[in-house]
């Protein structure tokens, strides 16, 4: 079977330069001018008929296939000034077949130097003069070299009433394009001051944004201060009841308050998620740098969502070989974030697994956090969505599992806000793998460095 074959499609024709259209209208008028005193020299000298089919080809239909050939150029406009020199050999040729006669040359040389340097500025006009010398000598040589200066009183008179209207058609075509070009400045300063105006507007939607956004991260900063407060009082006293009412056998009452509790301590969760993120949004994050046994910190984070992840049927194992070196670091920001990893891990899987794996590469000084598992997977299309603040992967995940969308976002945050990244691999239906790779120098070597410019400074000083 034939292969298809595409064809690519054609890119769009490029625009003609307004100079096609001025030189079109000046070379019709100029050239019937030309028609009219050429041809009065060539009745008073019997010429043959070869002379009149170029002489008609110059006043009629030069002009139009001038014009179509450049409108057809790719460069247009330097087209046009190819067809400029065109004009000065076609009018070289001609004077040159009237002998050099005085007023038919002059009018000739002189109205095609005009349009030139109008059209095309001095350098092209200088072009111009130049080409109306091999067209002339040209046009001489096909006349059989003979000059003739002398022109007839009608000949003279005829270039005399024909160059009133050229320059009568010149005046107005300049005065024309003048205006086109007053009409072009002023459309160009009353854009410029659109813009100008446009500006100011964004400007000042800018920071009336920024201001709203930081009354924002203030109002829900005071807010989840507000709400701590109370939350833990819930908190605590559900602990002290469910103790007592274990005590006292009552074991349907401690369940109740076991689900008050928990329900309590999802809130405090979620509001402080809140706040961390206002204080991201609002630039009020700052990082600490202290020693941390990372070991010791992956299995405490593990032991504190244990309950969170089993609670749905799932094995939770933990793979973490990393002796006890001391690494320098924010240890609260990296127990958040392995902490949003695998909550959002046992959320989102049923009666599966739950794999947690740690590990600190000497050779890049880098943690690496990596929590997989067996749920529900993402598609690759909704990956984009994951780190985005109060949304998830998919809408339905919401309704089916819960959550507000904010814990991987803020994981992402305070990786990147220590340098790190955060990269996901899954397919739907087979999974989620989390890897956070965040920069943590050993200690011993941060410490040694430390000692060593404190030293030198106490030895200068």
């Amino acid at each position: 079977m034939a292969a298809t074959r595409h064809r690519l499609p054609k890119p769009p024709p490029a625009p003609v330069h307004p100079i096609v259209e001025i030189d079109y209208r000046v070379r019709t008028w100029a050239n019937l001018l030309v028609l009219a005193v050429i041809g009065s020299v060539f009745l008073e000298r019997e010429s043959p008929a070869w002379y009149w089919l170029l002489l008609a080809f110059q006043g009629v239909g030069w002009a139009p296939l001038a014009r179509v050939r450049a409108q057809r150029a790719t460069d247009s406009k330097r087209a046009e000034h190819q067809n400029l020199l065109a004009d000065a050999v076609i009018y070289g040729v001609l004077s040159g077949l009237v002998s050099f006669s005085l007023w038919p040359t002059t009018l000739m040389l002189a109205s095609i130097l005009l349009s030139v340097l109008s059209l095309g500025g001095p350098q092209l006009a200088a072009r111009a003069a130049v080409a109306f010398v091999p067209g002339a000598l040209l046009g001489s040589a096909l006349g059989g070299f003979s000059l003739q200066f002398e022109s007839s009183l009608r000949t003279s008179l005829l270039c005399v009433v024909c160059f009133v209207p050229y320059l009568l058609m010149f005046g107005m075509n300049s005065f024309v394009q003048n205006q086109r070009a007053q009409r072009a400045r002023h459309e160009l300063a009353q854009r410029n001051e659109q813009v100008t105006r446009q500006n100011r507007e964004l400007e000042l939607a800018r920071m009336l944004a920024e201001s709203a956004n930081r009354t924002k991260s203030a109002f829900l900063a005071n807010m989840s201060h507000e709400l701590r407060t109370p939350l833990n009082a819930i908190i605590g006293y559900s602990e002290m009841l469910e103790a007592d009412a274990l005590d006292e056998g009552q074991h349907a009452k401690a369940q109740d308050l076991g689900k008050i509790r928990s329900a309590g301590a999802g809130l405090l969760a979620m509001v402080e998620d809140v706040l961390n993120l206002s204080r991201l949004e609002a630039g009020q994050t700052y990082l600490a740098s202290n020693p941390i046994r990372p070991g010791e910190m992956v299995r405490a984070v593990a032991n504190t969502v244990r309950e969170q992840i089993e609670n749905n049927g799932n094995a939770f194992r933990i793979d973490c070989d990393m002796g006890t070196p001391c690494v320098m670091g924010d240890e609260g920001k990296l127990r958040q974030i392995l902490s949003h990893l695998l909550s959002n891990a046992g959320k989102f899987t049923r009666a599966g697994e739950v794999l947690l794996r740690a590990w600190h590469e000497d050779d890049t000084q880098t943690l690496v956090l990596q929590v997989s598992d067996t749920g529900v997977g993402i598609a690759p299309a909704l990956r984009e969505r994951l780190f985005r603040p109060f949304s998830q992967a998919d809408d339905s995940s919401t309704r089916r599992f819960g959550g507000s969308g904010m814990g991987l976002a803020i994981a992402q945050h305070y990786c990147d806000l220590m340098g790190g990244s955060i990269d996901v691999q899954s397919e739907p239906g087979a999974g989620a793998c989390f890897t956070a790779r965040i920069p943590a120098p050993l200690a011993n070597r941060v410490l040694q460095v430390a000692a060593a410019a404190q030293s030198k400074a106490m030895a200068h000083a």
